[in-house]
C-alpha cells in the first residue's frame, strides 16, 4: 500500500532487479496462496512477446525474486511446471491485512486505517494492458473497503489515522461523499462544528461543480443534524433508513402516456392528493411531491430513488385518455428489491376521476396493512367541480412562480374555480392567500388582511378536514397578528396530515415567533426528513427560528442556501452578523439592502406574528447592523 516496497523482519531493504520483478511478486502476494498458471502470469507481464519468449522471462524474473528472498534466509516461492504461488509462511503482506481489517466488523478498524499508506502500487506503472486492467481493479476494490473503512470509523472515537485516510482519498477521487460524511463525524467527535460545517459546503460545491447534483440523503440529514445541534445518530445504510415499522412512501409523479394537454395538470393534482390521502396516516412516513419530483428528474432506476430519499416504497403511475374516459394505471414497488408489490389499473369517466385518489390510497394501505393502523381517518372531503379543480391546479402552479403577474394570474384562476364552484372550500383558502401574497405577506394593508381572514375561515368551514385550509388559515393569521389563532389551525392541519411537510415546517417558524425557537427547529428538521429536496423557503425559515434561538452563526449558514438573496434575506443577514459583532460584514449586507430596497426602513417591516420581544430582537439587529429606523 502507497508503493512497492520488500523488507526483511529487521527492516532491511531488500531490493528486486527489475520492475517486472516488482509486479510479478506483487501479483503473487495479492493472491492470497492460490496457485497461479504460469501462462496468465506470463501473458500478464509478458503479452507483447511471444509465447515461448514470454514464458523464458518469466522463469527469469522467478529467478530473482527467489534470490531476493535468500537474502532474507527464505524459501516461499512454489513452483512445478504449470503453476506458481507464493506460501505465505512468514510473510506479512500489507494490502492482505488491510483488506481483512477494513471488510471485518470486529477487528480494529484504526489497525487498517494505519495500514493504509496510499494507493495500491502507488508510482508504479503497469506493462501491460492486461496488467493495467487487473491494477485498476485491484485499486478500485482497495479504496472502496476504504471508504467502508471510514464510515465503520466514524462509529467510534477519534484517530488521526481516520483523518489522514479520509484527506488520502478525497485527494485521490473527491467525489467520494460518504468520507465527507465520516470526516463530518469526526469533526464532531473533535468538537469542530466549524469544521464540520465546512467538510459539507466542500462536499456540496464539488458535486455541484463536477456532477450538476446535490448531496444525497444522508448528508443531507448529516449536515441538519450538525446544524440545529441535534445529537447524530448511528450510521445507516442509506437504502435501509426506514426499514423499521413504519413503512415509508414515495409518490412519483404521475404520467401522462397520451397527447391529451389536459391530462397533464390532473397528473399533477392527483400525485398530490394521493400523497395527501396517504400522509393522513401515522403508521406511514409520506416523502413530500417536490422531493419525489425533484428525484424522478434525476434518476429512472427504483433503487436508486430509494436510497436519495430514504424510503422503503414507491407508487408509480401513468394517466391515459381511451375515448370519453381516462385509464389510470398505478404501482407499489419495493425500493430495495424493485419488486412489484401491488399494481392496478382504473378506467374512471371525467365525472369520477378526482375520487380516484382515494382508491388508490386505500390499496396501497390495505397492501401494506399489517404495519399500518386499520382506523384509517375517512376521506369525507367533497369532491369539486372537475372545472374548478383544475383551475385551482393551475393557480397553484402561477402561485409558485413569485413573479407579481404570476401572483395576480393565480388570484384570477382562483376566482375562477370559485365561480365555477362556490362551494370548493381550498378554491377559497388559496384565493385568499394569493391576495396576501400579491401584497407582501405581512406587509399587506389591513383590510387585505382582514378580508382574507374571512374568505379563509369560510373554507375552513366549507372543508374543515382539509388539512391545506387550515395551513392557510393559520399562515393569514400570522401575518394579521393573531398568534392564538395561528397556533390552533397549525395544530389541527398537522392532526389532519402528521405528513406534511410545508405544514411542519411552517408552523416551526410559528413556535419561534411565540418564543419556542427549540421547538421550531424540531418542527423544521422533521419537515426537512419528509421533504428533504424542499423548496428555498425552508431556509429561510429555519434562518429565523435559529436567529430567535440566539445561534446566529447557524442562522448565516441557512440562510446562505437561498440562491438568490432578496432585501427581506438581505435585512436578515445583516442583523445576524451584527449580533455577531463582525460589523464591516454587517455594513455590506445593509448596503445590499439599501441597493435592493432604496425607501428600505426598519419601523415600515410589519412583525405582526411574532412576540414583542422577539419582534424587538428582530429589529435590535438591523438598527445594530446601521438599517434606517
Amino acid at each position: 500500500m502507497g508503493g512497492f516496497a520488500l523488507a526483511a523482519s529487521d527492516g532491511r531493504l531488500v531490493t528486486l532487479p527489475t520492475r517486472k520483478d516488482r509486479l510479478l511478486l506483487a501479483y503473487l502476494a495479492l493472491s492470497a496462496g492460490r496457485a497461479q498458471p504460469r501462462e496468465r502470469l506470463a501473458s500478464l507481464l509478458w503479452a507483447d512477446r511471444a509465447e515461448a519468449q514470454a514464458r523464458d522471462s518469466l522463469k527469469q524474473s522467478l529467478a530473482g525474486i527467489r534470490q531476493a528472498f535468500r537474502q532474507a534466509c527464505i524459501e516461499p516461492l512454489r513452483a512445478d511446471r504449470d503453476t506458481v504461488r507464493l506460501a505465505l509462511d512468514g510473510i506479512e503482506i500489507d494490502a492482505l491485512e488491510f483488506a481483512r481489517l477494513a471488510a471485518g466488523t470486529s477487528a480494529a478498524p484504526e489497525r487498517a486505517a494505519a495500514l493504509y499508506r496510499g494507493e495500491l502500487l502507488e508510482g508504479i506503472d503497469a506493462t501491460t494492458a492486461e496488467f493495467d486492467a487487473w491494477l485498476r481493479t485491484e485499486r478500485e476494490r482497495l479504496n472502496d473497503l476504504a471508504v467502508n473503512l471510514m464510515e465503520q470509523l466514524a462509529l467510534g472515537t477519534v484517530r488521526d489515522e481516520a483523518t489522514r485516510l479520509g484527506r488520502y482519498l478525497l485527494a485521490r477521487d473527491p467525489l467520494r461523499e460518504p468520507v465527507y460524511r465520516a470526516l463530518m463525524r469526526h469533526s464532531m467527535l473533535k468538537e469542530d462544528r466549524t469544521e464540520a460545517l465546512k467538510i459539507y459546503a466542500s462536499c456540496r460545491d464539488i458535486l455541484k461543480r463536477e456532477l450538476g447534483v446535490t448531496p444525497d440523503i444522508a448528508t443531507e440529514e448529516l449536515y441538519r443534524d450538525i446544524l440545529i445541534g441535534r445529537p447524530l445518530r448511528a450510521v445507516r445504510s442509506p437504502t435501509a433508513a426506514w426499514t423499521g415499522d413504519q413503512p415509508s412512501i414515495a409518490v412519483l409523479p404521475l404520467s401522462n402516456l397520451g397527447s391529451d394537454d389536459r391530462l397533464e395538470q390532473l397528473c399533477e393534482g392527483l400525485t398530490e392528493d394521493i400523497i395527501t390521502g396517504l400522509g393522513r396516516f401515522r403508521s406511514l412516513f409520506v416523502v413530500d411531491r417536490h422531493s419525489s419530483a425533484a428525484v424522478a428528474q434525476q434518476t429512472a432506476d427504483v433503487a436508486e430513488m430509494g436510497r436519495r430519499l430514504g424510503i422503503t416504497h414507491l407508487v408509480r403511475g401513468s394517466l391515459q385518455r381511451q375515448g370519453e374516459r381516462v385509464r389510470i394505471t398505478v404501482r407499489l414497488v419495493d425500493a430495495c428489491t424493485r419488486a412489484q408489490l401491488w399494481g392496478e389499473s382504473y378506467d374512471i369517466a371525467d365525472s369520477d376521476i378526482l375520487a380516484a385518489p382515494d382508491y388508490i390510497t386505500g390499496a396501497i394501505v390495505a397492501t401494506l396493512h399489517n404495519r399500518v393502523e386499520t382506523s384509517a381517518l375517512e376521506q369525507t372531503r367533497r369532491k369539486p367541480a372537475l372545472a374548478a379543480y383544475e383551475c385551482v391546479l393551475l393557480g397553484i402552479k402561477h402561485l409558485r412562480g413569485y413573479a407579481p403577474e404570476d401572483n395576480r394570474r393565480a388570484g384570477e384562476l382562483f376566482q375562477q374555480a370559485m365561480d365555477l364552484d362556490p362551494d370548493y372550500g381550498l378554491a377559497r383558502a388559496y384565493r385568499a392567500f394569493a391576495d396576501v401574497v400579491l401584497h407582501g405577506y405581512a406587509d399587506a394593508p389591513d383590510e387585505v388582511l382582514t378580508k382574507a381572514v374571512s374568505l379563509a375561515k369560510s373554507a375552513v368551514e366549507m372543508s374543515n378536514d382539509d388539512g391545506r385550509c387550515h395551513w392557510i388559515l393559520a399562515l393569514i393569521h400570522g401575518y394579521s397578528g393573531n398568534p392564538v389563532a395561528k397556533e390552533q389551525h397549525y395544530e389541527r392541519a398537522l392532526a389532519l396530515n402528521p405528513n406534511d411537510a410545508n405544514t411542519l415546517a411552517a408552523s416551526g417558524l410559528a413556535l419561534a415567533a411565540l418564543g419556542r425557537p427549540q421547538e421550531g427547529i424540531q418542527r423544521i428538521r422533521e419537515a426537512m426528513r419528509l421533504n428533504p429536496f424542499h423548496p428555498e423557503w425552508y431556509w429561510s425559515d429555519l434562518g429565523m427560528v435559529l436567529y430567535a434561538a440566539r445561534r446566529y452563526a447557524d442562522a448565516l449558514a441557512a440562510f446562505g442556501r437561498r440562491a438568490q438573496q432578496d432585501a427581506w434575506a438581505s435585512s436578515r443577514i445583516a442583523a445576524c452578523y451584527a449580533q455577531m459583532n463582525r460589523m464591516e460584514e454587517a455594513a455590506t449586507a445593509a448596503a445590499e439592502v439599501l441597493r435592493q430596497e432604496p425607501n428600505f426602513s426598519i419601523s415600515r417591516r410589519r412583525l405582526h406574528m411574532w412576540v414583542e420581544a422577539e419582534a424587538e430582537h428582530i429589529r435590535e439587529g438591523m438598527r445594530k447592523a446601521g438599517l434606517p429606523e
